[in-house]
């Protein structure tokens, strides 16, 4: 196990050291491929388009010529070209195969378990993308999208690693620019920046995690883009949140791309909500209610507010919520409605989800474009709260409004915002550790349990659910009838298309005739050849030389078939298998020759030889009574003649033309005694 993960590390990974050296620097192509494997290899290396038409069409060619490939090293190539071209159908939007193309790969590298590889931040964007692929194809659109979220996080974790080490290196060899320079630039994924371009060009590594960078910020803004069509309160979100990407995380605003949330939910979808139930939050709230006068904040940016003097058990109880208190963008406070409407603070960021628990009845909460929604005293409600909304009561009614992150926004999301934005917050380092540990601590547990109760039961999810699929078959159905709409229209004119049919059942009727004829040519080859093997060897046509054959092209037809269906794994099993059966077929020709010498048997006659013997013998007919006495000296004279010049050649020291001329004096020999009868 160790050494293929080690393997395709190092493939995926390979010359940080490299940024030493001058020019461009690439990974050369195995010694085991061929020639035409090698040019492929190096075009995809050269081209800058990492996933681009010609790059793709490339490693088709090169999956192959890799086909059945034994050597070390053989399967991780492998892996690496499956990947490159997982990521190409990713691009192209065709899910079915991408996923078929990176469950390949992950075969291909023998590794425990996708489990194992999430564990693995160089190899958990590969088990991620893989499951994006799937979700994708299932139309699980906000799993699909918190899985390509959560791979773009590590992406740039792992290049910002490896930008470490390049300015390690760079250090060593004089004075290298500050990390920060090389991070300002990696929104640029390696094309703009004073740095990046030629850095690039130098590590092989940043190249590989830029591109599939690349792949996976245009499925989430394709992605992202669907969703809004769908549903267009998404779109008035992006407008106000989203930030240009080249001003990096330090504000206070966030837009996260495929996130969705239900204008009004119920509580029980969402584990914050049931924790203020369940923990005593809102049976504190109810009880305090005729002691809160005015309103006041209990938790801002993760740290307790100034109004938890006064609400100090409250405080306390909502402390041990953690998708609350971690909730840096989040503030969670109470107000006091009263019989005029009061806006409700608008959101920061789509990730952030509001919950309100009136102290009370009597109050109302009115979401932007949807029905108001009575609050009963210590019943939690949750709301979207980038729509807007307003809350009103009869009479003065104390409410808490709590901001809790979205069930669906992971926890390596929650953890990078939290610190990428730290002095927006206001966070010392200690706060950003203490903060960043509950939230991995909790997502541990009970992350995507929640996530899956959130999803439960969203009837705007499945609106855009069923929109989009519905939008797929429209578009495969206009396909469909744009083909249908081309064969009429090449069926109009009749008579050319039945003289095209019938020019081409001629060209087929002669293919066909020609093709017997080869068969039958072949076929008598085929019999002349085994004939003179039977004639030549007769010991080949033993069961168990017969038998050892017909195994080993049954495997061969086996290994043909596992490579046309792209099964590397068996393809290299049955590779295998031939060598050994081909080690056991020589082992039965020569158990079979030795038994057909030791039993003294001749080859059996074949048809050709009662042929040969019939013309000999009415040849013999039909000549002329020679002296058989002439033909008997010529044959003793030439005897003589080759002895002598074998005596000569033994003296000579010339062995093999000595072992010549005896086999001829055998012959000679043998062709005189018959005479002599």
């Amino acid at each position: 196990m160790a050494p293929s993960l080690a393997a395709i590390l190092l493939l995926t990974l390979t010359g940080v050291k490299a940024q030493q050296q001058g020019g461009r620097q690439k990974m050369e192509a195995p010694k085991w491929l061929s020639d035409e494997g090698k040019d492929l290899f190096s075009d995809i290396e050269a081209d800058d388009n990492t996933h681009g038409e010609q790059a793709c069409e490339n490693r088709e060619k090169l999956l192959k010529l890799m086909a059945g490939k034994g050597d070390p090293g053989a399967a991780e190539y492998r892996a690496r070209t499956l990947l490159g071209l997982g990521l190409c159908e990713l691009k192209k939007e065709n899910f079915p195969m991408a996923k078929k193309r990176l469950d390949s790969s992950i075969s291909e590298m023998n590794l425990p378990s996708e489990d194992f590889m999430l564990q693995n931040p160089s190899l958990a964007p590969i088990a991620l993308t893989k499951q994006a692929a799937d979700f994708l194809k299932k139309y699980e659109l906000t799993q699909a999208g918190t899985q390509l979220r959560r791979c773009r996080e590590l992406l740039d974790r792992n290049v910002k690693k490896i930008l470490k080490e390049v300015v390690k290196q760079m250090g060593q060899g004089g004075q290298a620019p500050p990390l920060e320079k090389f991070v300002e630039e990696i929104p640029g994924m390696g094309k703009t920046g004073q740095f990046m371009p030629s850095i690039i060009k130098q590590v092989p590594m940043l190249r590989e995690s830029f591109g599939f960078m690349e792949v996976i910020e245009k499925s989430l803004d394709s992605l992202d883009k669907k969703m809004s069509s769908a549903d267009s309160s998404q779109k008035d979100k992006k407008l106000r949140l989203d930030t240009s990407k080249s001003k990096g995380k330090t504000g206070s605003l966030l837009y996260a791309r495929a996130v969705f949330t239900d204008p009004v939910a119920k509580a029980d979808r969402m584990s914050a909500a049931t924790e203020l139930v369940e923990g005593g939050a809102t049976k504190e709230l109810t009880t305090s209610a005729d002691a809160i006068e005015k309103g006041m904040t209990l938790i801002k940016r993760t740290k307790q507010g100034s109004g938890c003097k006064d609400v100090a058990e409250l405080c306390s109880k909502l402390s041990k919520i953690a998708d609350i208190q971690t909730n840096g963008f989040g503030e969670t406070r109470i107000i006091v409605a009263k019989d005029k409407k009061q806006a409700l603070d608008a959101c920061t960021t789509n990730v952030n989800i509001g919950i309100v628990v009136a102290a009370k009845d009597g109050a109302q909460l009115m979401v932007s474009g949807q029905d108001a929604v009575d609050l009963k005293a210590g019943e939690p409600v949750v709301y979207d709260m980038c729509l807007g909304a307003d809350i009103e009561a009869a009479g003065k009614v104390p409410v808490l409004v709590a901001q809790a992150w979205h069930p669906e926004f992971a926890a390596v999301e929650r953890t990078t915002e939290i610190r990428a934005r730290s002095k927006s917050f206001g966070l010392s380092e200690d706060d950003v550790k203490s903060v960043t540990k509950v939230i991995n601590d909790h997502a541990k547990k009970s992350w995507e349990k929640n996530a899956k109760k959130w999803r439960a039961e969203s009837p705007g999810l499945e609106s855009i659910r069923e929109s989009m699929a519905s939008a797929d078959k429209a578009a495969a159905k206009a396909s469909e009838d744009a083909e249908e709409a081309k064969r009429k229209e090449d069926e109009a004119n009749d008579d050319e298309r039945k003289k095209a049919l019938e020019e081409l059942e001629k060209k087929r009727a002669e293919k066909k005739k020609r093709e017997m004829e080869a068969e039958e040519k072949r076929q008598r080859r085929e019999k002349m050849r085994q004939e003179e093997r039977a004639k030549r060897d007769p010991w080949l046509n033993s069961p168990i030389v017969a038998e050892a054959e017909k195994k080993i092209e049954e495997l061969k037809e086996a290994r043909r078939d596992a490579n046309a269906k792209l099964e590397f794994d068996l393809s290299t099993s049955l590779t295998k298998d031939i060598g050994a059966a081909e080690r056991a077929l020589k082992k039965a020709i020569k158990k079979a020759k030795k038994e057909f010498k030791k039993g003294g048997g001749v080859a059996p006659e074949t048809e050709g030889d009662k042929k040969e013997k019939k013309d000999t013998a009415e040849k013999k007919d039909k000549k002329d009574g020679k002296d058989s006495s002439k033909a008997t000296s010529e044959l003793k004279a030439k005897l003589e003649e080759v002895r002598k010049k074998k005596q000569a050649a033994s003296e000579a020291e010339d062995f093999k033309e000595a072992k010549k001329l005896k086999a001829e004096e055998k012959e000679l020999e043998a062709k005189l005694k018959k005479l002599e009868l």
